[in-house]
C-alpha cells in the first residue's frame, strides 16, 4: 500500500486519507498485469483541460503521466512542486497529470465531473504549470494503467522513455529518480525487483485490513451498529496498523447509536496517539443535535491546532464557526466565519495551501456567513 504522506496534505485531515484509503483498497482486487520494463499502454484520454495532448512518444524523451484526483489532498499538495518540476525539466520531460477515480463509489458517471474538475484547474491556475487530462469516459486510464499496473493509491507516477514503463510510484521522489534515469546509472530490473517485493507485502496488509473494513461497511448499511463495532474491535486486533482507523470509525458509529457515550470513548482513544484530531472534531462539526460536551470537546480540538502551521487556520475558524451554529450560539459563529473569511483571502495571497483554499472556498465562506448573520437575533 502506498503511503500518501506528502506535506501539506497529510496535515490537512485525516479523513482526507480516509477517502484515499477506501478508494486503494477498491482497485486492489485486480491482479497486477503491467509494470516496470512493459511497453506502456495506449494513452486515451476525456478532455484536455491544460496543454497539448501527447501524439506520441519521441524517441529518448521523459513522461511523466501523474494520476490524480480532487478529492486527494497529498495530490494537490504535490501540484506546486509538480509545476517547479515541469518548468526545470520542459527540455527533456513532458509531465502529463490524468484525473481519475473522481466519481464517488461508481454513484455517479465519471463524464459528470468534468465541470467539477475543469473547474478546480482553472482555479489552481500556473500552479497546475503542466499538461492536464481527464480520463476518457470509460476510464480507460484508471482501468488499463492504474488498476492493470496494480495501483491502487494516488497520487501516482509513471515515467516513460521509449514507450516502455521506467517507474511507478509516488511524485515525492521524482527528482531523485529522474535525476538517476538521466545519469544513466538507473537500474529499472533491480527497481522492478524491489518494487514487486514491497507490493507484495503491502497488499498482505491491506488485504486484513479490506476483510474488516467490508464486513463493517455491511453491518452499517443494514444499520446493525452494534456488530460494526464488535467487528471493528476484532480488525484493530487482526490489523493493528490500522487500529487509529478502525477507532475513528467506532467513534463515528456511536454518534449514531450512544452520542452519550461517544466522548469517553474518544478521550481513551486518544490516549493511544492515533492522530485524527482534526478528523474527529470536523465529524463533530459538521452534526446537529450532539451532547453540548461533544461540541465544547471539539472547540477545544481545534483551538489546539491553530498553533499548527500545517492546518489552515480558515479551515479552523469555519469549522469552529459551524460548532457555534450548532450550539445555537450565532454571534460567536458569525465572529468566527468571519475570521474564516480574512484568514482565507491571506492565505491566497500569500499562496498558502494551493488547492485547500481557492477563491471558491471564499465565496463558500460568505454565503454560510450570510446564513448565519440571518439567524442572529
Amino acid at each position: 500500500m502506498s503511503q500518501n504522506l506528502m506535506k501539506p496534505g497529510k496535515c490537512i485531515l485525516a479523513c482526507v486519507m480516509l477517502l484515499v484509503l477506501n478508494a486503494k483498497l477498491s482497485a486492489q482486487e485486480n491482479k497486477a498485469n503491467l509494470g516496470i520494463g512493459d511497453r506502456v499502454p495506449a494513452f486515451k484520454y476525456g478532455l484536455c483541460l491544460k496543454g497539448a495532448p501527447v501524439k506520441k512518444f519521441e524517441k529518448g524523451h521523459l513522461y511523466l503521466f501523474e494520476f490524480w484526483a480532487t478529492w486527494c489532498g497529498p495530490c494537490i499538495a504535490s501540484m506546486p512542486h509538480l509545476s517547479e518540476f515541469a518548468k526545470k525539466h520542459k527540455q527533456d520531460a513532458t509531465v502529463i497529470a490524468v484525473n481519475i477515480w473522481e466519481s464517488s463509489h461508481g454513484k455517479n458517471s465519471y463524464e459528470s465531473t468534468w465541470p467539477k474538475i475543469t473547474k478546480f484547474v482553472k482555479g489552481m491556475g500556473e500552479n497546475m504549470g503542466f499538461n492536464v487530462v481527464t480520463d476518457s469516459k470509460d476510464q480507460f486510464m484508471g482501468n488499463k494503467w492504474m488498476k492493470a499496473a496494480g495501483q491502487d493509491g494516488i497520487p501516482c507516477t509513471f515515467i516513460v522513455k521509449d514507450s516502455v514503463i521506467l517507474w511507478i510510484g509516488h511524485p515525492i521522489e521524482l527528482d531523485s529518480i529522474v535525476e538517476l534515469v538521466n545519469s544513466g546509472h538507473y537500474d529499472p530490473v533491480a527497481t522492478k525487483k524491489e518494487t514487486e517485493a514491497r507490493q507484495a507485502k503491502s497488499d498482505s496488509i491491506a488485504g486484513i485490513y479490506k476483510k474488516y473494513y467490508d464486513s463493517y461497511e455491511k453491518a452499517i448499511a443494514d444499520k446493525k451498529y452494534d456488530l460494526a463495532m464488535q467487528i471493528l474491535d476484532s480488525g484493530s486486533i487482526a490489523a493493528p496498523d490500522f487500529k487509529g482507523t478502525f477507532g475513528f470509525f467506532k467513534f463515528m458509529a456511536l454518534l449514531e447509536v450512544r452520542p452519550d457515550t461517544a466522548l469517553a470513548f474518544v478521550k481513551e482513544w486518544q490516549k493511544s496517539g492515533p492522530g485524527y484530531v482534526g478528523s474527529v472534531a470536523a465529524v463533530i462539526a459538521k452534526k446537529k443535535g450532539l451532547p453540548y460536551d461533544l461540541y465544547e470537546y471539539a472547540l477545544e480540538s481545534w483551538e489546539s491546532l491553530l498553533s499548527n502551521p500545517q492546518m489552515p487556520t480558515s479551515m479552523v475558524y469555519e469549522n469552529k464557526a459551524m460548532l457555534y451554529a450548532n450550539m445555537e450560539d450565532y454571534k460567536k459563529a458569525v465572529e468566527n466565519q468571519e475570521k474564516a473569511i480574512a484568514e482565507g483571502k491571506q492565505a491566497i495571497k500569500d499562496k498558502k495551501f494551493i488547492g485547500f483554499i481557492m477563491d471558491d472556498t471564499i465565496k463558500g465562506y460568505e454565503k454560510v456567513l450570510s446564513e448565519y448573520k440571518s439567524k442572529l437575533k
